[in-house]
């Protein structure tokens, strides 16, 4: 049973809000984790048993850190309220040998549903990696969200700080946020350009659902009756908590001088972009061009950035009023 939807990211560009109201739908079913990191990450896990725990018991990758931290969680809240199928799903996916019948068995316990998973890091796979879903799920939907990417990569660099009890804005910080900014994995998840042409080699474009983080703050009933219309479920419904922000970080204000660095660095990415979706992406242009060849004089600047000057200056409130009587934050052309 393997899954009708598959979200491929981007990460910091709105996953687990969408992940969270698409649990929250009757007619959906998805893991009881958000990201099950089959295609990027245990598919190349050891086979034997032992060599695999192991390598998760002691290992210093961010994988098996994660393992360990999800076990304790996972543990404690079973500890607290007991549910058989949540236990047996958990003894399936931390102790199973991960491998394709593997996979498909973590979706049986939504026979009956719709049923997916969003994993981000799959917006990074190659094409044979992406060959390789569409092996096993050639009928799936795909799901992208994409955010501003000077936004996005500055998100990501502030989530590694802040998981390491430091702040990107602390003395000292600026090499290390240089080498964040450069590392493949950063760039290669702010690349959606290259996402779409490997997902889109094996999809054709009606099967791939592209979103803006954007949307999430301005119009997220409309954004999320449109997700649910393309997985075929009931689009009227209204999950609990909509408009509820999850995993905010940064918000308020930003130090200039790195996020001038990255829109010199996505300048000829970000009007790819806009002249394939125009809309938000034509803000994300704007933006980036504008701090690229005229950086502001202050040590900070507002964030998200369509809280900013560059909003207002763009034409933010009618152009985004305009997008909404139309097609929302933009489409594929």
């Amino acid at each position: 049973m393997y899954p009708d939807f598959i979200g491929i990211g981007a990460q910091k560009a709105g996953t687990t809000w969408l992940a969270r109201n698409l649990q929250l739908h009757p007619e959906i079913w998805m893991p009881p984790i958000k990201e099950v990191h089959y295609f990027d990450e245990k598919i190349e896990d050891p086979k034997n048993a032992v060599s695999r725990l192991l390598r998760r018991l002691s290992g210093k990758r961010d994988r098996d850190r994660r393992w360990r931290r999800q076990v304790k969680g996972r543990s404690r809240r079973h500890l607290k309220n007991f549910s058989r199928q949540e236990f047996l799903w958990d003894l399936r996916y931390y102790a199973g040998r991960p491998d394709d019948k593997w996979y498909a068995s973590l979706f049986e316990p939504g026979k009956g549903k719709t049923v997916g998973e969003i994993t981000p890091a799959y917006s990074t796979l190659d094409r044979e990696a992406v060959a390789h879903v569409h092996s096993l799920v050639p009928d799936a939907k795909i799901i992208l969200m994409m955010r501003n990417p000077i936004e996005r990569a500055w998100s990501q660099a502030a989530m590694r700080f802040d998981k390491a009890g430091k702040r990107p804005d602390d003395a000292g910080s600026s090499k290390r946020l240089r080498r964040l900014f450069e590392r493949e994995g950063s760039r290669h998840r702010t690349d959606y350009l290259r996402t779409l042409q490997n997902w889109g080699s094996f999809y054709p474009e009606e099967r791939i659902f592209v979103g803006f983080l954007e949307d999430v703050h301005f119009f997220p009933e409309e954004l999320l009756a449109r997700v649910y219309d393309f997985l075929g479920v009931n689009p009227a419904f209204k999950p609990r908590g909509l408009g509820q922000k999850i995993h905010v970080r940064s918000a308020g204000r930003v130090p200039t001088s790195p996020v001038v660095e990255l829109a010199r660095t996505y300048v000829d990415e970000v009007y790819r972009l806009e002249e394939r979706f125009e809309g938000y992406a034509s803000f994300w242009r704007h933006s980036v061009q504008s701090l690229a060849e005229n950086p502001p004089h202050e040590d900070a600047v507002p964030y998200p950035l369509w809280e900013s000057y560059l909003w207002s200056a763009w034409g933010g409130e009618a152009r985004f009023q305009s997008s909404r009587l139309s097609a929302f934050g933009g489409q594929q052309r």
